[in-house]
């Protein structure tokens, strides 16, 4: 799956894909049929102008807030435009009315499930571990939460926030480390003028003396050592969620009240860096080195404002949830800048 459709699968899945129909949550659509979504992708200034993450905030909030002007009144050109049709099927489980959405590319299918049940949509983007790369060979597995969305909205709501774990499996590589041990003692020796104390007699006096000094020499050995490198991502998707207004929308030809919800994505990631060796001192050298690091570059993000002071980068986003289709039909997705960076819409439901 390309990254462009793998992200639109995801992003519609976490609200929109709860385009359902269930008896329990009243809702009026299929029980069996598909769904279109046409999908548009835009490049942002962060990554088109290279001259933006240098200018100073109040410039990049007035070349963004140009720039979504831009793109909401259509003067921006899309980097991608696309559609994509999803499968939609029912069924009646012991949880409660189960929806199956899925898509197929390259001869592979993709699923997220929607349980309608005492008026809430529970989304699931995936079911169960969800295995990284190809199937034959994963790099890592993520585990993505639950999302519950009431039907029956009212402007002020505040939503649940879900969350997401991603950890990739350890890579390992044979490294060679240095240390420091001592090779010999040196001595020095000069003639010197002034005042100084004999550190044989301990007289002191001024005038001419010999001095001699002894000095550690040390030398660099190398060291053998296994080198792992672990990977691990978590995200708190639907943080400060609010119901900000409503909106009329139009699917199909038929016209909906929507109701806007805003929201943030909150992400963090780590990467811990461990050693092996014979020579236990080197190894825990290594680690407090790269540490240090991982330490000073999550600083560094912090103060470029890439992440806010917990160490999160923070994307908000913003959706048209319409109670009577049971998901959203608009979805506006941003980068950490605020830049709109995709806007999915359902097309129709059929």
């Amino acid at each position: 799956m390309t990254r462009t459709r793998r992200a639109a699968f995801t992003l519609f899945s976490v609200v929109a894909a709860g385009v359902l129909h269930a008896q329990s949550c009243q809702l009026a659509l299929p029980a069996s049929g598909k769904m279109t979504l046409s999908i548009r992708t835009f490049t942002g200034p962060m990554f088109s102008d290279p001259k933006f993450m240098k200018a100073k905030d109040e410039k990049k909030d007035e070349q963004v807030n140009a720039f979504n002007a831009g793109v909401l009144g259509g003067t921006v050109p899309t980097a991608s435009n696309s559609e994509m049709e999803f499968s939609l099927n029912k069924a009646v489980v012991e949880a409660g009315d189960e929806y199956t959405i899925g898509y197929n590319v390259g001869g592979t299918d993709y699923f997220s499930y929607v349980v309608c049940k005492d008026d809430t949509l529970y989304i699931a983007r995936n079911r169960g571990v969800v295995m990284i790369g190809p199937a034959d060979n994963p790099i890592g597995f993520t585990i993505q939460g639950i999302q519950k969305v009431p039907v029956h909205l009212k402007v002020g709501d505040v939503l649940e926030p879900f969350t997401d774990a991603s950890f990739m499996f350890p890579t390992t590589a044979d490294v060679t480390l240095k240390k420091k041990v001592f090779s010999h003692m040196r001595t020095t020796s000069s003639r010197e003028f002034g005042f100084a104390t004999d550190s044989r007699t301990g007289e002191s006096g001024f005038g001419p003396y010999n001095k001699t000094t002894t000095s550690a020499v040390y030398k660099t050995i190398d060291v053998a050592a296994r080198k792992e490198i672990s990977f691990s991502a978590h995200s708190i998707q639907g943080m400060n969620a609010v119901v900000s207004g409503t909106e009329e929308v139009t699917v199909g030809g038929v016209a909906y009240t929507a109701y806007i919800i805003e929201s943030e994505s909150w992400t963090r990631s780590s990467v811990t860096t461990d050693y092996e060796s014979a020579d236990e001192a080197v190894s825990q050298e290594a680690e407090a080195f790269a540490a240090k690091i991982q330490t000073k570059q999550e600083r560094l993000m912090t103060r470029k404002g890439f992440t806010n002071k917990l160490g999160y980068m923070v994307m908000y986003s913003k959706v048209w949830f319409v109670p009577a289709l049971g998901g959203a039909v608009i979805t506006e997705a941003y980068d950490t800048t605020g830049a709109i960076t995709t806007i999915m819409r359902l097309v129709k439901v059929e």
